[in-house]
């Protein structure tokens, strides 16, 4: 178990209700927890490819719809800022996490500390979530907001890109992030966006780790 996994265990107390998100780390994590048979823990997760993965593992997975408060969440992120702010950009389940954030008392970063910047990568996209009767009035926006933006498009099949509730993703870039807390309030208001990629005040703590495995912890109240 390397260093990272084992700060994570620490904070891991027995009959806790985690959810366990998305990401390599989040894996090793889940196979830790997979070997602790003492801990009667409650786990749920937003991620379907980390619930198939726990299946593996002989371990029971609680559906989100079931929780109405999680003492522990884990996650990863693609970016991070000094003030705890994540792009969460990649997966496109941005809603589902969102959903365990606002349930979690903590919610824990696992990431390298090289995705700590003091402002947000602007070559990490703010991805939006929206409907498809909404997508040439939220375009229009995106235009008039000066922001490049793609729809994502599915690697398997020749279409778009869906998420869980079957609605289109759009990546959204600008020439930095610097003002992405006003950007993101502008497009989450339009009608037919669900949900956006950016958290803001969500994140309670993270663990970081640089490239020699040495960890760095920070908390919101720092």
């Amino acid at each position: 178990m390397d260093a990272l996994i084992k700060e994570a265990v620490k904070l891991i107390k027995p009959n806790m209700k985690i959810s366990l998100g998305g990401g390599s780390n989040v894996a090793k994590l889940a196979s830790a927890l997979a070997k602790e048979n003492n801990l009667n823990l409650t786990i749920c997760t937003p991620s379907e490819i980390t619930k198939k993965y726990c299946n593996l593992l002989g371990m029971q997975i609680t559906s989100i719809a079931e929780m109405t408060q999680i003492d522990l969440a884990f996650d990863g992120c693609d970016s991070l800022d000094m003030e705890l702010n994540a792009l969460k950009s990649n997966g496109g389940i941005h809603l589902f996490e969102k959903v365990v954030a606002k349930l979690a008392d903590r919610y824990i970063i696992l990431t390298p500390l090289e995705r700590v910047t003091e402002v947000l990568n602007p070559k990490v996209p703010l991805t939006i979530e929206i409907t498809d009767v909404s997508k040439k009035v939220i375009q229009h926006k995106l235009e008039e907001l000066a922001l490049t933006y793609t729809i994502r498009t599915a690697q398997n099949i020749a279409g778009y890109a869906r998420t869980p509730s079957g609605n289109l993703l759009i990546d959204c870039y600008a020439e930095n992030w610097n003002d992405i807390a006003s950007i993101n309030a502008t497009i989450a208001q339009q009608n037919g966006v669900v949900a956006t990629s950016f958290f803001e005040n969500m994140v309670t703590g993270a663990l970081t780790f640089d490239k020699n495995g040495k960890i760095r912890k920070f908390r919101k109240e720092d």
